[in-house]
């Protein structure tokens, strides 16, 4: 039985972020900034298809970092433990993309009663491939944690956020296009991270 409760305080306290309040502050700031002042003052802008489509993928940026921590916390005993906690680190980011995407979406509307309606044809495939990226993320986090550390696994993240940045920045009308095939990548790079998973907790067993 007390074994059972520390796994439970373990799942739970795996995706409290990292840092306390501090980290809390830094969530909001993101919150007030991408939700609310960005669309604010350019709801012009954030009304392009493409815009809303990278709020989508927001969450790989949360998610990879919770994995982090999770996998920190405690080894994981088993490969289905391990995607459990993968799972959840990524829903962790699809929560925090979507309250954000939300709130962007009603800054528009109420600070901008005429604004525009957008095209929301592509947007189910950014969302789709916001839910591959996020658990790409954080199975790789997992894997990397696991041979590595969390440090190593979130300097590795910070470095393949910026190559996605530079190639948005360069090329930002094709991400609608190329959310699908992208979405299928992302969950081949899953399964491949988490294969290496398993076998790292087949050695340690």
């Amino acid at each position: 039985m007390a074994k059972f409760k520390e796994r439970r305080r373990l799942a739970g306290g795996s995706l409290r972020p990292r840092g306390g309040a501090r980290m809390l502050l830094v969530h909001l700031a993101i919150l007030a900034v991408f939700g609310v002042v960005f669309p604010w003052m350019r709801p012009a802008v954030f009304l392009d298809p493409v815009v809303p489509a990278a709020y989508a993928c927001l969450g790989l940026l949360f998610a990879g970092p919770a994995a982090a921590q999770a996998f920190a916390l405690e080894r994981p005993q088993s490969t289905t433990e391990a995607l459990a906690r993968a799972i959840r680190a990524a829903a962790y980011g699809e929560l925090i993309s979507a309250l954000v995407l939300l709130a962007a979406f009603a800054t528009v509307y109420m600070a901008h009663r005429y604004a525009f309606a957008p095209d929301l044809g592509t947007l189910p495939g950014a969302v789709w491939l916001g839910l591959a990226a996020s658990l790409a993320a954080a199975c790789v986090a997992g894997w990397i944690t696991l041979y590595a550390s969390a440090p190593a696994a979130r300097r590795l993240l910070r470095v393949a956020f910026l190559f996605l940045l530079a190639l948005f920045l360069l090329h930002p009308e094709s991400l609608p296009d190329m959310a699908p095939q992208a979405a299928l990548l992302c969950l081949l790079i899953a399964a491949a991270a988490l294969y290496a998973i398993s076998r790292a907790v087949a050695k340690s067993a």
